[in-house]
C-alpha cells in the first residue's frame, strides 16, 4: 500500500478507536491514543511501535472485520512499522530468505579463502583441539565478525537518533536515567504483550520470545566473557567446558533454538531468524565437535552465520526493537 493511502488508513482506524475507547486498558497504545485528538504522521509511527502486537484489541473489537467499519489496529499497524523500518534504515530494502542464502553462502567461501591464505592448508584438526585461531587467525577473524557488527551499530544509532527526533525531539531525554530504569524494565518482561490480560493471542508467542531475546543475551555474555579472558587475563580459546563462555554459550544456543523454532512455528521465519537459527545451531555443533575434523568447516559456518546476521540486521525486524524501547521510553515520560 502506497505510504499516503496507509498513513490515511490508520488515521482512519485510530479515529474510531478513539472514539469507542473500548480497549482504554488493554495496553499503553490507547491512552496514548486519548492525549492525541489530531493524528500526524509522528503520531501514528509512535503507536505502532508501541504496539506489542498481541492482538487482544483485534478480538474484542465490535467494529473488526467483516463490520463495515473494518477496522484492524494490529494489520494496520504492522504495515506501518514495515514502513518505519524502510524509512529509517538505509538502504531501505531488507533482504529475503533467498538473499540472506546468497548472502550465507557468499561469506562461507570467502572465510574458506581467508582460511586458506593465512593457514596454508584446507579444514583439517588443528593442532590444539577446539582452537579457532589455527583455522583462521585472531586478526582476519576479528575482521570479519567485527566490520558487520560495527555497521550494524553505526546504522542503528543514527536510525534511533532519527526516530527519536521525530516522534519526541527531545535529545536530552534521552539521558532521563529514571525513565529508562522503568523501559527496560517493560521492555526485558515484554510486559505490554499481555493485552487486556488475556495474554497474547498467538499461543507461546510472548514465551518464545522472551526465550530468543535471552538466549541471545547469554551468547552476549559468553562472547564478552571470552574477550575478557584472551585480552585482559590472557586466557586463550579453547576454554573448559565449566567456564563461563562455553556454559553461556551452550545456554545462549539452547535458548536461541528452542525460541527461535517456536516463533518460526507460529509466525513463519523471516531471513534474519533463519540465520539466528543457523547461528546458535553452528555454535552448538561447534562447541560439541571441537576435537573432530569437523570443527573447521562448523567453525567457519558459525563465524559465516555471524557475518550475514550482524550484516543484515539493520535491514530486518530485528531493528524494531529500538524503536519499540523508543516509543516506550516517550510513552513514559509522556505519563
Amino acid at each position: 500500500m502506497p505510504f499516503d493511502d496507509l498513513f490515511e488508513e490508520a488515521e482512519r482506524q485510530l479515529t474510531i478507536c478513539n472514539s469507542c475507547r473500548y480497549c482504554a486498558g488493554y495496553c499503553p497504545v490507547w491512552p496514548a491514543l486519548e492525549l492525541r485528538t489530531e493524528l500526524e504522521l509522528s503520531d501514528i509511527t509512535h503507536l505502532a511501535n508501541l504496539c506489542h502486537d498481541c492482538g487482544d484489541c483485534l478480538s474484542a473489537c465490535m467494529y473488526a472485520p467483516p463490520h463495515q467499519f473494518a477496522v484492524d489496529p494490529p494489520k494496520v499497524f504492522t504495515e506501518v512499522r514495515e514502513e518505519t523500518y524502510r524509512r529509517y534504515v538505509w538502504p531501505h530494502r531488507a533482504p529475503g530468505r533467498l538473499g540472506t542464502g546468497v548472502a550465507f553462502g557468499a561469506a562461507c567461501l570467502v572465510l574458506a579463502l581467508m582460511s586458506y591464505l593465512f593457514t596454508g592448508r584446507p579444514f583439517v584438526v588443528a593442532d590444539a583441539p577446539g582452537d579457532p585461531y589455527e583455522i583462521l587467525p585472531h586478526l582476519p577473524m576479528l575482521i570479519a565478525v567485527g566490520a558487520p557488527s560495527l555497521w550494524a551499530v553505526a546504522m542503528f544509532g543514527w536510525a534511533a537518533l532519527r526516530y527519536w527526533r521525530d516522534i519526541h525531539g527531545r535529545l536530552a531525554d534521552l539521558l532521563r536515567v529514571r525513565a529508562w530504569l522503568t523501559t527496560f524494565t517493560q521492555a526485558a518482561q515484554l510486559r505490554h504483550m499481555t493485552g487486556g490480560d488475556a495474554g497474547c493471542e498467538i499461543p507461546g508467542r510472548r514465551g518464545f520470545h522472551l526465550v530468543l531475546m535471552y538466549g541471545f543475551g547469554l551468547c552476549v555474555v559468553s562472547t564478552t566473557a571470552a574477550s575478557y579472558l584472551q585480552n585482559v587475563l590472557g586466557e586463550h580459546p579453547p576454554y573448559p567446558y565449566l567456564s563461563v563462555p562455553v556454559i553461556s554459550g551452550s545456554v545462549g544456543g539452547i535458548a536461541m533454538i528452542v525460541g527461535g523454532t517456536g516463533l518460526w512455528m507460529r509466525r513463519g521465519g523471516s531471513g534474519f531468524l533463519w540465520a539466528l537459527l543457523v547461528l546458535a545451531a553452528s555454535g552448538m555443533l561447534t562447541m560439541l565437535l571441537r576435537e573432530t575434523v569437523a570443527f573447521g568447516p562448523l567453525l567457519l559456518l558459525h563465524v559465516a552465520a555471524v557475518v550475514v546476521a550482524f550484516g543484515i540486521a539493520p535491514y530486518t525486524k530485528f531493528v524494531h526493537w529500538i524503536f519499540r524501547m523508543l516509543s516506550i521510553h516517550h510513552d513514559n515520560l509522556e505519563r
